[in-house]
C-alpha cells in the first residue's frame, strides 16, 4: 500500500497541470448529481436498439409514433416502447400523447450528443 510520502515521490517526475484549487473544484463537480445524470444518459445509449431509435428520431424533423419507428428499424413494438421509455427517463426524448397515440422527438441535449457522436463517414 502506498503512503502519502510514496505518492509524493511518484509525482516528483510528473509535470502537474492542475493546481490544488482547480483539482478541488473539479472534484466537487464530480460529487454533483449532474454527473450521475450524465452517466445515466450515456448508459442509456449502451443499447443498440436505444441508440438506433435515438439516431432515427434525430434524423426526422417531426414527432413520430412507435409504429413508424418499429417499421423503420424492423424491431418489435415492445422493444421500441421500452427503449423510448428509457430514453425519456434520461431526458433524451420528449413524448406527447394525442388520444391513444404517443409521439416522440429528440431533446436539444440528445441532438447535441448525436451531433458529437454520429459518424457521417467524413474523417477530415
Amino acid at each position: 500500500m502506498a503512503t502519502e510520502g510514496d505518492q509524493d515521490a511518484d509525482r516528483d517526475g510528473c509535470e502537474l497541470v492542475l493546481d490544488e484549487a482547480t483539482a478541488e473544484t473539479l472534484s466537487a463537480r464530480f460529487e454533483d448529481e449532474s454527473v450521475d445524470d450524465a452517466v445515466a444518459r450515456f448508459a442509456a445509449l449502451g443499447s443498440e436498439t436505444r441508440y438506433r431509435v435515438l439516431v432515427l428520431l434525430g434524423t426526422v424533423d417531426e414527432e413520430i409514433c412507435v409504429c413508424e419507428i418499429e417499421d423503420a428499424l424492423d424491431v418489435g413494438q415492445s422493444a421500441i416502447s421500452q427503449a423510448l421509455s428509457t430514453l425519456h427517463g434520461v431526458d433524451l426524448v420528449t413524448r406527447r400523447k394525442d388520444g391513444r397515440w404517443r409521439y416522440y422527438t429528440t431533446t436539444s441535449l440528445a441532438d447535441a450528443i448525436l451531433e458529437a457522436t454520429t459518424f457521417d463517414g467524413d474523417c477530415e
